[in-house]
């Protein structure tokens, strides 16, 4: 196996996705035998900065690479190659390039429903403003149920986008929200879905509500920022 100090990256198709170019060339590695069956890969910090690219890139390429079935991400552990059936199977695998990364997603809803929240806290009706506090209740009495959880999440989300008096805006939402049924999402979610993590999210979401329900626009902003950051915090907390 060469080190990882060694790897160097193929010429990347025209608007690849980084991640996408570090998992076709960490699974062309596999298919090699450089990395051989039930070995672990680099930490995660290596690769990073062997490559280049940031710990984000690294994390979603490896994502990537579990979705294809070529490893195994074991949480506090690192992450291992499946079996020798799995070289002829990379050989033929490439990763979803057209799949939103959850990184690309936290971004865009960082941007978008801190606007969103900003504008809400102008224009919100005082039943609008009820109703999302409503939500919150909701996800209360639904903690350990997780699906209704979720679904009271993504109500309390998309009021507020509505609130926002601003139906473009409320589009992006919707759209953004969607993103969050891809695989990359879902696998990383699976990995971080917790009862402290849904409190965190309640907690997260009475102090946005506050914001709103004192009309305090960047308050109600800068909270839907820290709500949303505190999401991608998750993603790096896992041990990999």
């Amino acid at each position: 196996m060469k080190p990882a100090s060694s790897i160097v990256l193929s010429k990347a198709e025209p608007d690849e996705r980084r991640y996408v170019q570090i998992a076709r060339d960490l699974a062309k590695r596999i298919a090699e035998g450089e990395y051989g069956a039930g070995q672990r890969l680099p930490p995660e910090r290596e690769l990073a900065s062997t490559l280049s690219v940031s710990r984000t890139t690294v994390r979603e390429a490896v994502l990537a690479l579990e979705l294809m079935g070529l490893v195994e991400i074991r949480v506090g552990s690192g992450v291992f190659v499946l079996g020798d059936n799995v070289r002829q199977h990379a050989t033929n695998t490439t990763p979803a390039a057209d799949e939103t990364s959850p990184s690309e997603i936290l971004e865009s809803r960082r941007l978008i429903e801190a606007q969103t929240a900003f504008l809400a806290a102008t224009r919100a009706s005082d039943a609008q403003i009820l109703q999302i506090g409503r939500c919150i209740e909701t996800m209360e009495s639904t903690l350990d149920d997780v699906p209704h959880f979720d679904r009271a999440d993504a109500e309390f989300h998309h009021l507020i986008a509505k609130a926002s008096g601003n139906r473009l805006l409320e589009q992006f939402v919707g759209h953004l929200w969607q993103q969050r049924n891809t695989t990359m999402w879902i696998r990383w979610y699976d990995q971080t879905r917790s009862t402290a993590n849904r409190r965190r999210s309640i907690s997260d979401h009475r102090v946005i509500h506050r914001a709103l329900e004192r009309r305090l626009p960047e308050a109600a902003s800068t909270a839907m920022q820290g709500h949303i950051d505190v999401m991608e915090e998750r993603f790096f907390d896992l041990q990999l």
